[in-house]
């Protein structure tokens, strides 16, 4: 049961295979541990997650990674969407946002959920093309020299390894990764 676990996981983290996809996935994890998560924008960058083409494994571990350090930059966040809802520019605008009956739910009015959301939509583009490139630049450079070392030899002799490798191998018969 376990080894099927770990075979699925590793299967879902090596489902999408080019850069962007994986990079993209990051972000989004980023974007998602900015947002509160007892709000309508969660549930919406939640589910664009799902409808768009990244890898949901590293969407999932880049949300974990992130939510730990987003508490050290909640108060950033909360003086950023403080100062983006006061905007005198702005005003009329988030007063005709807010009259429609479902962005109240969104919880935008709340300066930590606007700086979050705001924070992690300008962040997008900027960890997606940083991520490509540490992505990149672990394939080329990272990735063999760990392949190819006597640690990871020894631990791919151990019973248990050959185990996860055999159900991977069986996995990707029924859920090819290219």
């Amino acid at each position: 049961m376990i080894v099927r676990l770990v075979a699925k996981l590793l299967a879902l983290l090596n489902s999408n295979r080019r850069a962007v996809e994986i990079a993209a996935a990051a972000a989004f994890g980023l974007w998602l541990a900015l947002v509160p998560t007892t709000n309508l924008l969660f549930v919406a960058l939640a589910l664009l997650v799902f409808l768009v083409k990244v890898n949901l494994g590293m969407a999932m571990v880049s949300f974990a990674g992130f939510s730990l350090l987003v508490p050290l930059v909640d108060p950033t966040l909360d003086r950023f969407g403080y100062r983006i809802l006061t905007a005198p520019a702005l005003e009329d605008l988030f007063r005709a946002i807010y009259a429609v009956p479902v962005v109240p739910l969104t919880r935008f009015n709340d300066t930590l959920v606007a700086g979050g959301f705001i924070a992690g939509a300008l962040l997008f583009v900027p960890v997606t093309a940083v991520a490509i490139l540490f992505v990149r630049a672990y394939r080329k450079y990272v990735h063999a020299r760990i392949a190819n070392s006597k640690l990871v030899r020894a631990i791919k002799a151990t019973p248990f390894a050959q185990k996860v490798g055999a159900a991977v191998g069986r996995l990707r018969h029924v859920w090819p990764t290219t």
